[in-house]
């Protein structure tokens, strides 16, 4: 009995080392199959693990970009937005001060009817012409020297007196009547029209201060070199206001 139970131990034991050296029988080992099988699972699933986690953490990224490049792109736009509506805002001030400035306002001074200036103020005076020498021709109002000079001369005292903003409403016309000796002084006359309600005009601004004054400080404005033989000495400047009525027709 004994040498039939060793036989058997021998046997197992046999089987055993068998077993462990040799490669063939370890390969379809039971307990090795299931140990590469478990580290080969293991090893897959840290890969996939992996892979999610680089995965996710780039898909993270992504996001985190997109997001700032979003709030970026919409904070330029509300810029822009800002700037646009600035620069409209300004046009739009622009054109409203604009307009504004152009409103036509009713001005009560400026309603007048030329036609009711009936009522005439005169004023005469004289002024010399320093760039002048006087002839006997100039004596005769039909000369050809006379009738010229006379021209000019009255046309240079109606601009004047024209574009005055105070007096240009009022006047009329203005006249040489001649010339006399002293290098060459000039005699003028110059005619203003006034409604009949005219007591303060005459006062004020149709006085003979308002027009000598007007009239000098242009001809203290001359250029000498410019005016020619029509420049005007204005330390010359004489005037008077004459009273006349103009013959009814």
């Amino acid at each position: 009995m004994k040498n039939i139970e060793l036989t058997k131990i021998e046997a197992t034991t046999g089987n055993g080392a068998r077993t462990e050296n040799d490669p063939e029988a370890a390969e379809h080992s039971p307990l090795i199959l299931k140990q590469g099988l478990v580290s080969n699972g293991n090893q897959q699933t840290a890969g996939h693990a992996a892979e999610a986690h680089r995965r996710s953490t780039s898909t993270t990224v992504d996001d985190r970009e997109s997001t700032q490049t979003q709030t970026k792109t919409t904070v330029y736009v509300k810029l822009w937005m800002v700037i646009v509506f600035i620069i409209i805002l300004i046009f739009v001030l622009i054109l409203v001060s604009w307009a504004l400035c152009t409103v036509i306002h009713e001005d009560v001074d400026e309603k007048y009817d030329l036609a009711s200036f009936t009522v005439p103020q005169y004023f005469n005076g004289s002024f010399q012409l320093p760039n002048m020498i006087f002839s006997a021709e100039l004596l005769s109002s039909q000369s050809n020297k006379t009738q010229p000079l006379s021209i000019e001369l009255q046309k240079k005292l109606s601009d004047v007196y024209h574009h005055s903003p105070a007096l240009g409403r009022y006047f009329s016309m203005a006249e040489i009547q001649g010339f006399r000796n002293g290098s060459v002084v000039a005699k003028y006359r110059l005619s203003f029209l006034m409604p009949e309600q005219h007591d303060q005009l005459k006062l004020f601004t149709l006085s003979r201060e308002v027009v000598y004054n007007v009239l000098r400080q242009h001809l203290y404005d001359q250029e000498p070199e410019k005016e020619g033989v029509l420049y005007i000495d204005p330390a010359s400047l004489e005037m008077e206001v004459t009273i006349e009525s103009v013959p009814k027709l």
